[in-house]
């Protein structure tokens, strides 16, 4: 892609060229770049999937826009020829991740403590912790506090579990647009 600062050959080129060459200005420059080209045939169901995403992306990001408070935050955490929209677009598209469960607090008595740290490209919104017998069987679940830190989230557990041995810890982050990772800890 080549630029062009207004130049007396481009001066303010906007548009296309033929189906060849497209002329768009960013950040006050002409920028050249070749003419996307049409698809043929049909979509593959990996195709169909990415797109649908992406038009749930692009509805979000239009959402966004219209809220004041949401632009100033998403305005806050953009990167260098970066705007709002695009923004919150690649949030949309990248879901939250926890990346990892601290579980050394943890002996199953009321009152133990399990950290949790979860990350986003923009900010995670909640995360939940779900405690689980070995059989599967669903012992508590609860949400988590936010560290001082911004990345940790901690869990008291508010019921007794006698019996560790093959419980799973399952933690689950959500970020602003209802996005979610997961990650479980069998103890």
């Amino acid at each position: 892609m080549a630029n062009s600062n207004n130049s007396v050959i481009t001066g303010k080129f906007k548009g296309s060229l033929g189906k060849e060459l497209v002329f768009r200005e960013w950040a006050g420059k002409t920028v050249v770049a070749k003419a996307p080209k049409a698809r043929t045939g049909a979509a593959t169901a990996a195709q169909a999937k990415t797109q649908e995403k992406f038009l749930l992306a692009a509805r979000y990001a239009k959402f966004i826009i219209n809220d004041p408070a949401m632009v100033a935050g998403y305005a806050a955490s953009l990167r260098p020829r970066q705007n709002v929209y695009s923004r919150a677009l690649e949030d949309f598209i990248n879901p939250p991740a926890v990346v990892g469960i601290t579980s050394r607090g943890y002996t199953g008595a009321v009152g133990d403590i399990l950290t949790i740290r979860a990350k986003d490209d923009f900010r995670v919104a909640n995360v939940l912790l779900e405690i689980y017998a070995a059989d599967g069987t669903l012992l508590e679940q609860g949400n988590c506090l936010q560290n001082n830190n911004g990345v940790d989230y901690t869990y008291t557990a508010k019921q007794a579990n006698p019996s560790l041995a093959g419980c799973t810890i399952k933690a689950i982050a959500f970020d602003v647009p209802g996005n979610e990772g997961s990650l479980e800890l069998i103890l």
